[in-house]
């Protein structure tokens, strides 16, 4: 096939802007012929191709959901709901908890501070900005269409702000951690890809991918969501104050000759599998190293029982590399661990300490793939119990950092091995992260969006 046509592809989708600022506004469509004109009077501003080469200019960017589709009348002239919904597989239903491993307190019944439902969302634009005064000028012009075209606004906030994100301490998520260091390698102009990077039909729909299927796979529907990617929009809330603590309370038991503000790195970097600063524990299990702190070129062959780096450690679910998968998942995924475009932004003040001042705080994250149920559930449902490969000695784990304890089943002992052939267990007895919303989206294409605001 021809190399991608950035002209026609949403800027979230090629890469991560690095304007300090985002911003999400959600909307319900109310009338089909308000919405499409609101698609129509944004359509001049939603930026396309790769973010860096757009410089300091605001990004917009607009996703639609199932919901939203049907509202706006897409399907109108492909035969309506009833043959786009045999088409749009999971895309058309709610998103799964079970898959999410969204118990207790992350129970969709909670999302969004229960002031409305995931399948009430129809359209969500996107910001991300430069600067206060810029957002303030595209919120207001964003609104204004909205208002124009009697949208009905969204909010999970009772002051009335949108969902608004703010770069923490140069790019760094509440708990500490240099954000924004691992992505894939992405070839975008070739079905075969070259260099070690991975097919764009991972990612960019209506391309092929000799690791996943993709749908909708016919016409007409497969043209619809050509150039586009499905996306799951997610709202997480982070407990700073009991991350804190629980460092406090517990690295005295895995370092005990450190001190205590050493330890608690110690700790810290063996939930993550790197140290706060971003260096890989591979490549340095003992101390941060800066010039090593964005490198992402390691592998955990020579560490098959989690000495240097645990096995349960976040990075190492989430993306195991070369790490051997279990018969099934060997057969399931024969491309090797799943993957996905990770684009995100804190949300919230900054907190220190152990106290917890009843500010909403954490991280919005944009997850893009071309199958949500065997690139983002499937990442889900490992982080929430680690059944996926034979080399986990507790097949019932969980990620340390965002595990949900809750969760039927499955044990939240973290196990830290060490040289000397014993191990230390630490039990999270607290959730430090919270599901507070999911919303599955399609990032269409410039074409997409075009046909949607003028005919369906």
């Amino acid at each position: 096939m021809a190399p991608l046509s950035r002209d026609n592809v949403q800027s979230l989708l090629l890469g991560s802007s690095l304007h300090p600022i985002t911003r999400h506004l959600l909307f319900q469509v109310k009338k089909k012929d308000g919405g499409r004109q609101f698609l129509s009077d944004l359509l001049p501003s939603v930026s396309k191709g790769d973010p860096a080469a757009l410089g300091a200019a605001p990004i917009l960017n607009i996703s639609l959901s199932w919901n939203g589709l049907l509202a706006l009348g897409a399907f109108d002239t492909m035969g309506g709901e009833a043959a786009a919904a045999s088409a749009f597989y999971l895309f058309n239903e709610p998103p799964l908890s079970e898959s999410l491993r969204a118990s207790g307190a992350s129970t969709p019944a909670n999302w969004w501070k229960k002031r409305f439902l995931s399948t009430d969302i129809h359209v969500i634009v996107h910001l991300s900005v430069s600067s206060e005064d810029e957002l303030r000028d595209v919120t207001t012009h964003v609104k204004a269409a909205a208002e124009r075209a009697d949208m009905l606004e969204l909010l999970t906030s009772a002051e009335g702000e949108p969902i608004t994100g703010r770069a923490v301490n140069g790019f760094r998520l509440h708990f500490g951690y240099r954000d924004g260091i691992s992505h894939p390698s992405v070839d975008w102009d070739n079905d075969i890809p070259t260099g070690g990077a991975l097919p764009r039909g991972d990612f960019v729909l209506g391309y092929p991918s000799p690791n996943y299927s993709s749908y909708p796979d016919q016409p007409p529907f497969s043209d619809f969501v050509r150039d586009g990617s499905f996306m799951a929009f997610m709202m997480l809330y982070q407990d700073v104050a009991a991350f804190n603590r629980f460092l406090r309370e517990n690295a005295p038991k895995l370092a005990p000759t450190l001190p205590q503000a050493d330890a608690e790195e110690y700790l810290a970097a063996k939930m993550m599998g790197r140290w706060r600063d971003g260096t890989p524990l591979m490549l340095s299990p003992d101390r941060p190293d800066e010039a090593a702190a964005l490198r992402d070129d390691f592998d955990y062959v020579d560490d098959p029982h989690g000495i240097k780096c645990p096995l349960a450690a976040h990075i190492r679910v989430a993306n195991a590399r070369h790490q051997p998968l279990n018969d099934v998942n060997k057969t399931l995924f024969p491309g090797g661990y799943p993957r996905v475009l990770r684009r995100g932004m804190p949300y919230g003040p900054l907190l220190e300490g152990e106290q917890d001042d009843g500010v909403d705080r954490g991280l919005v994250g944009m997850f893009l793939c071309a199958n949500l149920n065997k690139q983002f559930y499937t990442i889900m449902r490992w982080l929430g119990r680690t059944d996926f490969s034979p080399v986990f000695p507790d097949q019932v784990g969980q990620d340390p950092l965002t595990g949900n304890s809750a969760f039927p089943g499955a044990s939240s002992d973290f196990s830290i091995p060490s040289q000397n052939g014993t191990s230390t267990t630490v039990k999270r007895v607290t959730d430090f992260v919270r599901i507070e919303g999911v919303a599955l989206q399609l990032l269409p294409s410039l074409t997409t969006l075009r046909n949607v605001a003028a005919f369906g």
